[in-house]
């Protein structure tokens, strides 16, 4: 195993069964037995590795979708769709570390500093996302908000995490209905006939109050 690799899944075990993030580079790597020479080799910081374990997350996401054959023929509303889905199917493989990490947050994740590379290239991907829908008339390109619309998606993930923090159902399908939900309400709102959607999401979002 690499050793960044190593220092990660480190950091992950500390935090699960300690409660709490090391304190310093240097309890970490007495855990590990590494100098912290070797340590500063790979990371500058302890929140280097919060936001690594972010990073993979979501560039493991765009690699599944990316080697889908099926990707490049969905329409752009399929392609945010399974972004979200294979996303937090990853985020799943480190669930304990999330709940441990950000359960009892108030806040929205996207607030904390490691959370900064993980936004940022999410929200350049959805944007993507968002001109090929414009250029294929899935949403209208409206003056003056238009260029606006892909913020709208950084609030359907904290929305989402938030669902997702607090999914007790089986294989976490209130999550899945969330992912559903939420990204078609944006895109029918970014279209011409939002009311159904509108009133279908207020439905669901009033029956998992998350906040």
């Amino acid at each position: 195993m690499a050793t960044k690799e190593k220092i990660t899944k480190a950091y992950i075990e500390f935090e699960l069964m300690n409660g709490r993030a090391p304190h310093s580079a240097f309890e970490l790597c007495k855990k590990l037995k590494i100098e912290e020479a070797t340590f500063y080799k790979s990371f500058s910081t302890l929140n280097a590795i919060r936001e690594e374990i972010l990073v993979n997350t979501l560039s493991t996401t765009f690699e599944i979708i990316e080697n889908d054959p099926e990707y490049q023929g969905y329409s752009a509303r399929e392609k945010a769709l399974a972004i979200f889905y294979t996303l937090f199917a990853q985020l799943e493989k480190n669930r304990s570390y999330f709940l441990a990490k950000y359960s009892s947050l108030k806040e929205a994740p996207h607030q904390f500093k490691e959370w900064d590379s993980f936004m940022k290239t999410l929200d350049m991907r959805l944007n993507e996302v968002l001109q090929e829908a414009k250029s294929s008339q899935e949403i209208i390109d409206r003056p003056l908000i238009g260029e606006h619309y892909h913020k709208g998606f950084k609030l359907i993930f904290s929305y989402v995490f938030r669902v997702w923090i607090n999914d007790t159902s089986a294989e976490f399908a209130t999550t899945d209905a969330a992912i559903e939900k939420s990204v078609n309400l944006s895109f029918d709102l970014l279209a011409t006939s939002p009311l159904d959607s509108i009133l279908d999401f207020g439905k669901f979002a009033f029956k998992t109050k998350v906040f």
